[in-house]
């Protein structure tokens, strides 16, 4: 088909069905303008009106199609005056024609394109998809903006459900509408360009764009919200039937115990002995094993407020009295006081902290130093994504909810109130920095992906993506600022926790030393008394430096400052209870040799005065049959002898000794001082001074001692005072 035969075959489509309009050739046809006019409207029929020009002139026809047309981008070729003649120059037509035919759209060979005839209806139905899928997304945008969720478990997970299937249905198929859409537009893109179609605010395939975004976005709140709803849910679902479970199996144990002792029972009323004691006594410790454990879990749910607690602890409580009814049934059975031990144990209470930090995160984690999950990665939420954009942005929204969770988390942790749980701490707060560091990566891959974001999505990106730099920043600093203060924390208190623990030992070491008389060796009280106060010495230097750096981390006010007072105060009371007892110490050795000294003595001029006393015996005997010169001669010798009485010098040292051990027990009433393992035997020592004194017959200041005064008036010793 020749270049003129296609022209003509596309003039004939173009004007087909227009009234009065019929092409035939390139001449006589055109004459009256008719079919330029023809050709115009059909491409714009909002620029040329057909009714007037089936009234106007040939020459006014002509006049108007050529204006239009040049407006369009035709150049003028032709005048009306040359066309309106019987039969136009045909080439000067057909190339004219052919200059429309260029600058009008068309559909190319080949491709896929939208015809003249065409643009009305796929112009409706662009209009018809785009609108509907707006409304759907308006609609649903303002669904996943609402964040109260209901208490109802059963409606919670439905709801949940309900989510997951219109994300996972709904969204791909309304994805695929949205690229139905963007196909469409592309194939109108020409005719909106050339005036046939103007385009209203808001039917832009990139309007469609933002109201999706701003889906996405409530989407990804709605899900950072509801997951873990639904996880804590789980966990609690976990919970309840774990007690009812724990519920079922302590009836059957009851019941189990309750037949047994029946059967006790009809054995006694027999006259038999008693067959199952040790197995009611094993069923009722399980069932106690099994209600404390069941009233943790209770109380776990009741801080959580679960919405079916009250059903299950009213089930606990029943069990509860249950045991207690059955326990007396026992105790009457059985011999009395069997069953003492029973006692069930107050449930202990944990708070809703404890629970989120201990109970519902071990259900999340298995491993003790990671009790925070890790944010996935963005591939894996590219691959559940509808499209790679939509990824990337749950990918900043994902990172951005890990760094809050964690700096939350950071700011209500403990600090450790001694070494075992510092230590824990410090461990967990190494592993949770090193995850923190890894997270910069994550950040720095999210800000690489900001500019392949496409225009709709970049805006709610940067957005986040800044948020999550500052929010990243601030973590970072608080993990640095916790893991610096718990390594000096821990510095600190491991030092002042090995000190404590070596005081104390010192204190056992001299509480348990053998001051009594089982231990003479004075040699080696005084090399102990030697070491003791070395050691003391060497150590001062060390508990100085540690109330030093006690006192730096009270200035520069650390956060576990209270710790650190503690565990000061503790070093310092024991550090100065330990100097006194050095101080003990060294009285012990002084008045220990003294003491073993004196008795040393004593025992020694004992001695000497029972020998004595002997040998005057021996010399001075006499009895009713002595004559009277005799008497008289023993009489003046003794006599005699009294006038330079001999008196070992042992006895007067024994007697300032004795004063000397003896001052501390004359200052202290008895009652007020009674006697104690570790006591000197002030009793001995009043009665070595009352050996003295009776073996001068003079009295001393010991002799104010009611026992002693006692002794040497039984004796008949005492004379003037001194």
């Amino acid at each position: 088909m020749s270049a003129k035969e296609k022209l003509l075959l596309w003039t004939q489509k173009v004007t087909a069905g227009y009234i009065g309009v019929k092409c035939t050739n390139f001449s006589s046809c055109w004459s009256d303008g008719k079919m330029f006019n023809a050709l115009i409207h059909r491409y714009r029929p909002d620029l040329v009106d057909m009714e007037r020009v089936q009234v106007q002139s040939n020459r006014e026809n002509l006049e108007q199609a050529f204006e239009i047309a040049e407006r369009l981008g035709v150049t003028r070729l032709l005048d009306a005056e040359d066309v309106d003649v019987p039969s136009p120059d045909e080439k000067s037509v057909i190339t004219y024609v052919s200059s429309i035919y260029d600058a009008f759209p068309k559909v190319p060979e080949g491709g896929e394109g939208i015809s003249a005839i065409e643009v009305d209806s796929r112009w409706l139905e662009y209009q018809t998809r785009l609108e509907s899928l707006i409304s759907w997304i308006k609609q649903h945008t303002i669904l996943m903006s609402d964040k109260s969720f209901p208490q109802n478990p059963v409606e919670l997970k439905a709801l949940y459900n309900q989510y997951i299937h219109f994300k996972e249905t709904e969204i791909p198929a309304r994805e695929q509408e949205k690229g139905r859409i963007e196909e469409l537009y592309k194939l109108l893109e020409v005719w909106i360009e050339f005036g046939r179609i103007k385009l209203p605010q808001g039917y832009h395939p990139n309007d469609v764009e933002e109201e999706w975004g701003k889906l996405i976005i409530e989407m990804l709140e709605r899900e950072k919200l509801l997951r873990p709803a639904v996880e804590r849910l789980e966990l609690l679902l976990q919970i309840a039937n774990k007690i009812q479970n724990g519920a079922l199996s302590c009836e059957e144990k009851l019941t189990l115990a309750k037949n047994t002792l029946q059967a006790d029972a009809a054995h006694l009323e027999a006259g038999q002995p008693v067959q199952y004691e040790a197995d009611v006594v094993v069923y009722l410790q399980e069932c106690e094993g099994l209600l404390r454990q069941l009233q943790v879990d209770v109380q776990i749910l009741r801080d959580e407020n679960y919405y079916q607690l009250e059903e299950l602890a009213f089930r606990i409580m029943r069990l509860q009295d249950e045991l207690v009814t059955l326990r007396l049934e026992c105790t009457n059975l059985y011999r009395k006081g069997h069953f003492s031990t029973l006692e069930l144990a107050p449930a202990p209470t944990l708070s809703t902290t404890q629970l989120k930090g201990e109970s519902l995160t071990k259900g999340l984690h298995t491993s003790s130093a990671s009790w925070f999950r890790k944010p996935m990665t963005r591939t894996e939420l590219v691959a559940i994504s509808s499209s790679e954009d939509e990824g990337s942005l749950r990918f900043v929204y994902e990172l951005l909810a890990w760094v809050e969770e964690m700096q939350m988390r950071l700011e209500r942790a403990e600090w450790g109130s001694d070494l075992p749980s510092v230590e824990t701490q410090l461990e967990t707060q190494q592993h949770i920095h090193s995850s923190v560091e890894e997270l910069g990566s994550n950040v720095k891959e999210a800000r690489l992906y900001e500019g392949k974001m496409s225009q709709n999505f970049r805006a709610s990106y940067t957005e986040t993506l800044g948020k999550l730099e500052t929010q990243y920043c601030k973590l970072m600093e608080t993990s640095s600022f916790r893991l610096r203060h718990l390594q000096s924390l821990h510095g600190f208190v491991s030092q002042a926790t090995a000190e404590l623990i070596w005081l104390n030992e010192k204190e056992e070491e001299e509480l348990a030393y053998d001051w009594s008389d089982n231990n003479p060796n004075i040699a080696a009280k005084r090399n102990y008394f030697s070491e003791l106060t070395m050691e003391l010495e060497e150590k001062q230097d060390i508990f100085r430096s540690l109330q030093d750096t006690a006192e730096l981390l009270a200035l520069e006010n650390h956060p576990a400052k209270q710790t650190v007072e503690a565990y000061s105060a503790a070093v310092q009371s024991q550090w100065q209870w330990i100097k006194q007892l050095c101080l003990c110490v060294e009285q012990h050795v002084k008045e220990n040799a003294a003491y073993f000294q004196f008795f040393s003595d004593a025992r020694e001029s004992e001695a000497y005065l029972r020998n004595l006393q002997d040998s005057i015996r021996r010399k001075y005997s006499c009895d009713h049959s002595t004559s009277l010169p005799r008497l008289e001669d023993l009489l003046q010798d003794s006599m005699v002898g009294s006038g330079s009485p001999c008196h070992p010098r042992g006895v007067w040292r024994l007697k300032v000794i004795c004063f000397r051990i003896s001052s501390l027990f004359l200052n202290v009433p008895m009652e007020q001082n009674p006697p104690s393992p570790r006591a000197r035997p002030g009793a001995a020592v009043h009665r070595a001074a009352f050996m003295a004194c009776a073996a001068q017959r003079r009295p001393c200041k010991l002799c104010s001692v009611p026992q002693h005064r006692a002794e040497l008036l039984l004796e008949q010793s005492c004379g003037e005072p001194m």
